[in-house]
């Protein structure tokens, strides 16, 4: 086989892997309904089995990288595409709501490779600058077109088969990913980083005490001890996490970088956007199959705008970036980014399906014209070297924030959907114990299970408008907590772009 042959191959293999770790992020939400059934997955269990793999990928995107390098990117990616596939196989085979979600965070640590180390690889096999750029380039969109076609796939491989499927598919795309691996061509960096265990392990520790507390606050209550243990474990290793990076000679985390204004203003654009991006399509998706009940199939159609609309407005994005300076296009890209989240306050529980789907355009239009800015000014203001921490901190404030949308938005809809169940039991006539069990499966069982074995004094006729009211009610009440977020953070974004005096547009 000729060279060029064998580049074609490793370049494709390349842009599958990426294809693959993003496809995974959005092809679950709409399986979330059929898993809820299947699985018995109440809302709490479907925001874990959400989140688990971005906080992991994003968790674990900057080791991946330093691993790569001080390994060998190739016999890296080779042991994080294997596990991956038999992660996203344990997934596919899960027998309950508990073993899924472990899968899936396997999957997000195995996943982070596919997102980092095949960016490496293509550079490094690139002959000339101009087509290292046009590698890079592509991989950005072929990655990108993973989150525009996810959503679709999903509801498609739903509606025709079961929600397995949309893990087969992925296990399919890895043993492709796999079948080009020997055609890559790696080396090792003569000059490799140390790897910082102790920061790896402390921040992701971190992250899931807040995860765990965020998610099953609602449930188990806001001051029970579990919660407040894992608010404090949190607190304690983030503090530890900051001490450790000042001091050890190989930081995970390049504290310096936090002083440069820009650098803090694109990260919270990053951070802001990927907040609402994750909260608002767990709860599009639950509000389209649930309340206006719309099938996977067509579900996967109305949630498709929001990628589409963002994957255009990014090709877009750099000349809007040129022409009115950084500043202004984070500013304007975030204020129509609002105005689809203002819509959604109108949503009732017999809205049409299509005003879902314009209000999501509304907002992709303006998550897409920031993103690639904001990265691009983050990066620009980092050392040459330092560039595969820039990329990594990037990804990592999309994680954490985006953990952190899904949790606080669908914990304010489970806590609705429990007080309207609450109230209905209340007016009954029924006694604590059953209302506070009623009001737990909304989070552990899920409504479906509700329905089928409604509490006394309720049928699942009488149960099944509470259940959307209420919801549309917590709905209602997540988008407004996400538009003051979104203006809080937009208006302190504005503040450190004003006053930059890092080399930035």
């Amino acid at each position: 086989m000729s060279a060029s042959s064998r580049l074609k191959i490793a370049r494709l293999g390349m842009y599958l892997a990426g294809l693959v770790a993003v496809v995974n992020i959005s092809v679950i939400y709409l399986a979330l309904p059929s898993i809820e059934r299947a699985l018995h997955a109440g809302i709490a269990d479907q925001q874990w089995i959400v989140s688990i793999y971005p906080l992991m990928e994003g968790g674990f995107t900057i080791a991946a990288g330093t691993l790569g390098d001080l390994y060998g990117r190739k016999r890296v990616l080779t042991i994080c595409v294997a596990g991956f596939t038999l992660a996203t196989l344990a997934c596919a085979l899960a027998p309950g709501a508990i073993p899924l979600i472990v899968a899936r965070g396997l999957q997000g640590i195995f996943g982070s490779a596919l997102l980092s180390l095949p960016v490496a690889i293509l550079v490094a096999m690139a002959p000339g600058p101009d087509e290292r750029e046009d590698a890079v380039r592509a991989f950005a969109m072929v990655a990108g077109l993973g989150a525009v076609v996810g959503p679709v796939l999903g509801g498609i491989l739903v509606h025709a088969y079961a929600w397995p499927s949309v893990f087969y598919v992925s296990v399919a795309l890895g043993v492709l990913v796999a079948a080009t691996l020997p055609f890559v061509e790696s080396g090792r960096l003569e000059a490799a980083p140390r790897m910082d265990y102790a920061g790896q392990a402390a921040s992701i520790l971190a992250l899931m005490a807040l995860s765990f507390a965020m998610i099953e606050g609602n449930a188990t209550g806001w001051f029970a001890p579990p919660i407040l243990i894992a608010f404090a474990v949190f607190v304690v290793l983030m503090i530890g996490f900051v001490a450790h990076e000042r001091r050890t000679a190989h930081p995970m985390i390049k504290l310096a970088y936090f002083k440069l204004p820009v650098f803090n203003g694109a990260a919270l654009t990053i951070g802001i956007l990927n907040f609402g991006w994750f909260g608002i399509m767990l709860v599009c998706t639950l509000y389209l199959q649930n309340v206006l009940d719309v099938s996977a199939l067509a579900a996967g159609f109305y949630l498709m705008p929001s990628n589409v609309a963002f994957f255009a407005a990014n090709q877009l994005s750099a000349r809007l970036d040129r022409a009115v300076g950084l500043f202004a296009t984070t500013m304007i890209a975030l204020g129509v980014s609002l105005l689809g989240m203002l819509w959604m306050l109108a949503f009732t529980v017999s809205t049409p399906a299509w005003e879902v789907a314009g209000a999501l355009f509304v907002m992709g239009l303006g998550w897409g014209a920031v993103f690639t800015p904001a990265q691009a000014a983050g990066m620009r203001v980092c050392d040459e070297a330092d560039q595969g921490f820039a990329a990594g901190a990037m990804a990592l404030s999309r994680s954490v924030f985006g953990v952190i949308g899904i949790a606080i938005l669908g914990a304010m809809i489970a806590a609705s959907m429990a007080l309207g169940i609450t109230a209905s039991l209340s007016g009954s006539g029924d006694a604590p114990a059953t209302i506070r069990a009623a009001a737990l499966t909304i989070h552990h069982g899920g409504a479906f299970s509700l329905l089928a074995s409604p509490p006394p004094g309720l049928t699942a006729v009488g149960l099944e408008p509470v259940l959307d009211a209420s919801f549309v009610s917590g709905m209602r009440a997540a988008m407004i907590l996400c538009i003051l977020a979104t203006v809080a953070v937009t208006a302190v974004i504005g503040w450190l772009l004003s006053r930059r005096t890092d080399p930035a547009r």
